[in-house]
């Protein structure tokens, strides 16, 4: 699933902007793809992640690329980095799954120089992809959080867990779009490579409520469909979120 989200890094390195030498951490980097894109801009960056399979899988892209970047595991809630560490600190779709949220954001600023700049991407609940993990938290097991995500989605909570330690807070809708031969094949996909997805088929353990959950995303990336020529081309809107660490 990753692949068709590298351009959310790209474009969020952009947005900061990240500069040549700068020092730059990735907070669930999960494949690299953001880390990757920072690496690009000459950045000397690292990647943390809790999954040692994704980080083997970004060591091999980034040697692919020829970029040295150091990929660690690492928990976003208890970051090993000493204070202000980095000039950059990003997280695209990694850091909105750590079950305490408030706990995440003190430790992505935390390793956050003064005037360095904090970047994320999360799913606002109207988004394609935000009205999925509602969706599969309605057939996930009861306590599974597979809704939290979305919660980052929310400018209103963005500004109150970020609001502490930045200024110059700065939220962009922009769209990133998901492509598959046809509803049917996007729902194979999910339900086979994404995690919540599989988290929630696993759990309706019946056929019949495994066919309804399939029904209900088939439909709703009908819903956001924009291709015409009979495939499925799914717009969803993300929040790029940017921020000045500055109290």
């Amino acid at each position: 699933m990753g692949a068709e989200l590298a351009i959310v890094g790209e474009v969020l390195c952009e947005s900061i902007p990240v500069h040549a030498g700068d020092r730059v951490l990735d907070v669930g980097t999960a494949s690299g793809n953001t880390a990757i894109s920072a690496a690009r801009r000459r950045g000397i960056v690292t990647g943390v992640d809790l999954v040692p399979s994704l980080l083997g899988h970004a060591r091999k892209r980034a040697e692919a690329e020829g970029f040295e970047i150091d990929f660690q595991e690492g928990n976003a809630m208890a970051l090993s980095f000493e204070d202000a560490s980095f000039d950059v600190v990003l997280s695209t779709f990694g850091a909105i799954f750590a079950p305490d949220p408030n706990r995440t954001a003190a430790e992505m600023a935390r390793v956050c120089r003064l005037g360095g700049k904090i970047g994320l991407a999360s799913w606002p609940p109207d988004s394609m992809l935000g009205k999925l993990f509602l969706l599969l938290a309605q057939y996930s097991a009861p306590g599974s959080g597979v809704d939290v995500p979305v919660e980052w989605g929310d400018e209103a909570v963005v500004a109150e867990r970020l609001g502490p330690y930045v200024r110059d807070l700065r939220v962009q809708r922009r769209a990133v779009r998901f492509r598959a031969l046809s509803a049917g094949d996007w729902v194979e996909f999910m339900r086979t490579h994404f995690g919540p997805a599989i988290e929630a088929f696993e759990h309706s353990k019946t056929p019949d409520a495994q066919s309804n959950l399939a029904q209900k995303m088939a439909a709703l990336i009908r819903e956001h469909n924009c291709a015409y020529n009979g495939t499925v081309l799914g717009n969803s809107e993300y929040l790029e979120i940017v921020a000045t660490r500055g109290k």
